[in-house]
This record gives C-alpha cells, structure tokens and sequence, in this order.
C-alpha cells in the first residue's frame, strides 16, 4: 500500500487510460444539496484565497485490463463522483466548441481511442445504474428526477449560473479551483486488505450503515469485477427485495443470534458478522455463495416472521405471525428462525415449480399443521406474557439460548417437536414459564388496557371477540371508548357511590370498561342509562354493528354500571379470550432438557438473590464464552475466571499484580506478586489475589476485570440448577 499527497485534477483525473469505476457493493450515492453547496464554496474561496482545500482521502487498487488501467474506489466516491458532475455542469454550460476551458474538461473527463465501454473516467459496475452515465455521456433525455446524481448535477448548473451572471466568478476559475482540490492518494497491492484498508479509514462523509459494512465485506474479497456484479445481483439484490433495505440490518442481528444462540449487542451486528464468516469459511471450507444461499434462506423465514404476507408460506402460517407484530414481541425471531429451519420443507407444498405426490403433500401437511402450532403456542405465550405484566428485560436472552436448551440434552426432542417446546415452556420455574390461565384472568382484569403499549392488544381482542363470524366488521377506524367515562360527572360518582374515586382508579382502563365505536363524541361523558339509549338508537338506525362487545348496553336488566357490571363483563369477555388461548393441556413432563438457568451480573443492583435465596435452585457455576464451567462457591467462580483470563492474557494481572493493586482509596492489597494477608490465594504461579469477598463484590471485581481485559459481559454468566427433590 503507498500513500502520496496529491492534487485531485492534475494527478488523478487528468490520467490517461485510467478508469475509476465504483464496484456494486458501495452503497448508492448520497450527498446531498448541503454537501454539494459546501463543496462550491470551498473551491470558490480557494480560488478567491489563491490555496489548496484538503478534501480528503481516494482509495483504490489498480487492475490492467486490455488497455486500460481500471481502479475499483475503495473510499472516496461520493467526493469523486461530486466533483466528476461538477465538471460536467461547467462542461455543459460553455457552449462555445472552442472555449479552453471546456477543451480541458473534455480531454479529462473521458478517455481518448479505446472501447466504448472504457470511455468514461468515471463509471458504475453496475449496469443498472445508469444515471452517472448518462449524465456524464450527456443522455439528459431520459433522466431520472428524484436521483441524487441527476439532482445534484442540476444543482451545479444553476449555480454556476447564478455565479457567471453576477460576475462573481468565471468558469476558467471554477476549474482552477477544482484544480487546487488536494486529497491522500491510497493505492492498494495484491497483498493489501481492501476490506481492512476501508475499515481504517476515517472517512469525512456519511458514516455507512452496518448493511453497507456487511455487504462491502462479502463482495470485495471478489476479486472479479464481473463475478462480484454476478454475486451482488444473485443474492444481495434479492436480499434487498426480500425483505427491504430497511430490515436488513435487523435481520442480521436475528441471523447471527440464531446461529450462534448467544446474545450479541445490536451495536456490533458487523463484528460479529466477520467473526461468523471466518469461523463458517476456515471450519466448513465453505465459499461465499454457499453463505449468501444461508444468507437467502434465512431471509425468507424473517419475510414470514415481519412481512406476514409471503407466498412461500400458507394463509394460517402468515397470520399466525402477526401476533409478534402486533406485540413488537421481536425478541423471538432469532429463535422462530431456527424453527423455520427445521420446517423449511413445508415451503414445498407452496412452489408452483414442484410436482408432489399425494403420499409427500400429506405428510408435508402434517409438518405444516406442526408448524402452525407452534407459531399459535408462541402467540399465545408472547399474549400472555404481556397481559400478565411480566418483565421482558430477561426475555433477549431466554431466546437466544431456547433452541439449545430444549434440544441439545436430549436430541430425541426432535421426534416430539411441538411438545418437547410446550413441556419446557410450562415446567419452568422462572417468570419465563408460560403465564398459567389464574395470571392471566388477574391482568385481562386489572391491568391498564388502554395504556400506548396494550391498546394494540385490546384491538386485537375486540377483533377476534367481535368478528368471530363470516361478516366481519371493519374496525380500523374507530376508536377505544371508556363506558364509565375518564371524566366522572356527578351523575357518575353519584351512581358509583361513596367509593366512586376507588372505583374509578381501579377499572377505568381495564378490559371491563373499554369497548370500540365509531360515535366516540356522542357518548361523551353521558350516564350509563343516557348511553344505552344511544347506543340503542344507533342499532335500530344500523348505524353501528358492534353488537357482541357491548351486549351490556342492550341487556334491559343491567341499569347501572359499576364494580360489580365491570368485572362480570371483564368475566365474559375474559372467557371469549381464554378459550381462543387455552393453556395447553397434556403436557409430557417426562421429557429431558437442558435446564441451566442463566444469571448475568451487567446490572449492578442485582446480585442473584433470586436464585441463591430460593430452594428451588442451587448454584452449579459459571459460563464464559460459551463454555460451561463447574464451581461449587462464588469465591472459586471468582478464583476461575481470574485463571481463565491470565490464560488469555497474562500481561495485565501480572501489572496489577507488580503494582500491588489496592481499593482506589484503600490500603488492603488485592492483587500482588507475593502473599500478603491471610485471604490472599494463589491463582497461578506467582500471583496472589485477595479472595474474601461477597458476593456483590465478586461480581464487582469480574465486571472490572472484565473491563480491563475489553471483554463484553454478556459472553459471561451465572448458572444455577434445579434441586433435586
């Protein structure tokens, strides 16, 4: 790799036979009007200040190919495509044939007696992308509009215009201002990394998505231009139409927690992407098209999980997924991938391309039926869960270890799929077992159906209590009415009695008090009796079809509202909702799982007495970057991980070690090369560390160490067991 200071103009687009082309993975040009009006100042103040303007870095390898010398951009594109359209605007404005100026940027934007195809100084791999071209070949009849190249192109005619027209400047000093455009020319070897090289460097412009590293890192280890083309429209093309540009990036954090069942930080999807790819290429030897097939693969299931519209899939699978949605219940798809995996043959009964024989659709059904379940259970436990008001924060990591725990121990699981996956669920002893039907009755009861996060969850009960016939009603457009009103009238609290404020503060948002209309303002804050009468009206006139969510206003028997009429219609409607999300029954406890249950220590205030404390569980140890480890105590956890880490590195407990590290602001040594108090313990040759502790220090002093040695904490975990009975 050699780097040299260099003019922009005079040593680069001034070259002969040289064409810089912009391969298909670099993300689509987009600087925008702000960035291209900067860039006319700064070359007009160069001008007006007769000095150079740094802007900043162009990276790229040379290829000879026939005659000319192509250099794929590894950074600096957007900055060289800007200014390649300025000099077009200039070129196009002169429109006098003989002008110098316009010679000189002919003569530098193309190249002379070679292929057409090698023409221009400036060109996209990718055919498809056709505007650069155009503009720069001067094709202005077809152009597209809303295209930032055509945009920004047009931007520079008309101010340069506007500079010619008020004499503030000539076309003769634009160029010489584009000529005093200084950059760090970096040119790559064969032995260079492009990607490493790109990874490097601090770049001015728009920071790249992890979408943009991602893809960037799969197609520039393709060293052909056209098998790179190849391969981006194979695959990252139809990843793109898959499931959107804007899920990609989601995707792969779903992707790499499902294939590796540990949590992972959103905010570092692409370094563990890379580690992925290395361990998948050395260990399997498997090539890149086999890791973008995965890759495809994969995104199909995730267009299933998000789009709930896929025509891979049947009707019942599809809808079946848009409880996740509706719940922003995410946290399950990396393992609903990992399970789409392991049915990805029902596909099959739905491509138009495979003739089946009826033996195969049967059984295909059978898997599909399976499948189906699956997706309803999960549904059900992800509802449950969110009425019952049960913490989601352990909920990231329960599925990224679920797919293990349930079939690793015991790969006769497989045979029993739907009720392996059911037993776990509901014999677990932690907040993560499925809600049973007493917990859920107490939330559709009590808890606050109105607030932003449920009343998605109330439409969909409303949906499915109302609508449960051949003549649905559409009830998009109407909104959540209050019976007992959120405004109490005296009329109100004289009819809920003394304890009215008691009353209200308990019901007004629960699943009692709420129904749907479209005639919100005509209920008001009314009487109950005032609102029957309404809403009578309303049916005689067949202005509204809601008729079994408010049967109570119909009922001539009830003339009052208050604790007991909400809580016995809560009681209805609680039933409806039961009975379409029954707790399983029959559930094979007889299976085997790996029931591990993991603590981890990121969270200062919580030191795991939840499972010390319990007898239902008892320590078995610790977890550290996917490997299990036995310990009967915290303090020999503790003594283990300072052993474990002195393998990875030595040099930084051998410094603490040699400084006799104390407390900040303490005199007890904790860490020396000798032994200096009784509680001090030798972990390894030579280094002593202070081991009498609690258990809140403990898990201190390891998120320290861990800090020191840049280790995340979440590749480390406590893990308890179930006691024996």
């Amino acid at each position: 790799m050699e780097a040299f200071n260099r003019m922009l103009y005079d040593d680069i687009i001034k070259k002969t036979d040289v064409q810089y082309t912009i391969p298909v993975y670099q993300r689509n040009y987009t600087w925008e009007k702000e960035h291209c009006d900067k860039l006319y100042e700064d070359i007009v103040n160069s001008v007006k200040q007769n000095k150079n303007h740094f802007l900043g870095s162009l990276v790229y390898s040379i290829t000879k190919r026939d005659d000319i010398r192509s250099c794929p951009v590894i950074d600096g594109q957007q900055r060289l495509t800007t200014i390649m359209l300025l000099l077009k605007a200039i070129d196009d404005l002169i429109e006098d044939p003989e002008n110098i100026t316009k010679k000189k940027i002919r003569k530098n934007l193309y190249n002379e007696l070679c292929e057409e195809r090698y023409k221009l100084k400036l060109k996209n791999t990718d055919n498809d992308n056709t505007e650069l071209e155009n503009v720069l070949m001067g094709n202005n009849v077809d152009l597209d509009n809303s295209s930032k190249i055509v945009i920004n192109y047009n931007y520079f005619k008309n101010r340069i215009k506007k500079s010619i027209e008020n004499d503030s400047i000539t076309y003769e000093d634009l160029l010489n201002g584009i000529a005093k455009l200084e950059i760090v020319e970096i040119v790559l070897d064969e032995n260079d990394s492009p990607q490493k090289i790109f990874e490097s460097i601090n770049s001015t412009g728009v920071k790249l998505t992890t979408a943009d590293l991602i893809r960037n890192f799969l197609l520039m280890g393709i060293i052909d231009p056209g098998k790179q083309a190849e391969i981006y429209k194979k695959y990252w093309v139809t990843l793109e139409n898959l499931i959107t540009k804007g899920n990609i990036e989601k995707f792969f954090y779903n992707f790499l927690v499902a294939k590796d069942t540990r949590y992972i930080e959103e905010s570092k999807v692409y370094e563990n992407f890379k580690e992925y790819y290395i361990n998948t290429s050395v260990n399997n030897i498997v090539g890149i098209e086999e890791i973008f097939k995965e890759i495809i693969r994969y995104a199909k299931y995730y267009k299933l999980l998000v789009c709930n519209d896929f025509l891979d899939y049947g009707e019942d699978s599809n809808n079946l997924c848009q409880i996740f949605n509706i719940l922003q219940h995410r946290t399950i798809y990396p393992f609903l991938l990992k399970v789409c995996n392991d049915f990805d043959c029902i596909r099959e009964l739905y491509n138009k391309d495979i003739i089946l024989a009826e033996e195969e659709i049967s059984l295909l059904k059978e898997k599909e039926k399976e499948f189906n379940n699956i997706l309803k259970l999960f549904g059900n436990y992800a509802l449950r869960r969110n009425v019952s008001d049960i913490s989601s924060s352990s909920l990231r990591r329960f599925y990224a270890s679920l797919y293990s725990h349930i079939f690793d121990k015991n790969k006769g699981n497989y045979n029993c799929y739907y009720k392996a996956i059911e037993s776990y669920l509901c014999t677990l002893k932690t907040d993560d077992r499925m809600p049973n039907d007493n917990k859920f009755i107490d939330g559709l009861f009590f808890s606050n159906m109105y607030a932003s996060a449920k009343s998605k969850i109330l439409r969909y009960f409303f949906d499915i209590i109302e609508n449960d016939n051949k003549e649905p009603v559409d009830m998009s457009s109407l909104t959540i009415e209050h019976i007992m009103p959120e405004t109490l009238s005296k009329k109100w609290q004289e009819s809920l009695g003394e304890n009215y404020q008691e009353i209200y503060d308990k019901y007004i948002h629960t699943l009692g008090n709420l129904s749907i209309t479209g005639y919100n303002s005509e209920y008001s804050n009314y009487s109950f009796d005032e609102k029957k009468k309404i809403f009578m009206n309303f049916v005689n006139e067949g202005k509204t079809k809601i008729i079994k969510l408010n049967s109570e206003l119909m009922n001539e028997e009830i003339s009052n509202w208050g604790e007991e009429e909400i809580n016995n219609r809560a009681n209805r409607l609680s039933k409806i909702i039961i009975e379409k999300f029954p707790y399983p029954t029959n559930i094979d406890t007889s299976l085997e799982f790996e029931k591990y249950y993991e603590f981890y220590i990121d969270n200062p205030d919580d030191d795991g007495d939840e499972y010390v404390s319990s007898s239902t569980y008892k320590l078995y140890g610790f977890q550290f970057d996917g490997i299990k480890y036995k310990a009967d105590s915290f303090r020999n956890i503790y003594k283990e991980v300072i052993a474990l880490l002195y393998k990875i590195d030595n040099t930084i407990l051998d410094e603490m070690g040699r400084k006799n590290l104390t407390y900040e602001r303490g005199t007890r040594i904790l860490f020396s090369n000798e032994k200096t108090s009784e509680f001090q313990e030798e972990i390894v040759s030579g280094l002593y560390v202070y081991t009498n502790y609690s258990r809140s220090s403990i898990f201190e002093w390891i998120r320290e160490l861990f800090k020191r040695y840049q280790i995340e904490l979440q590749d480390f975990c406590i893990l308890f067991v179930e006691r024996d009975n």
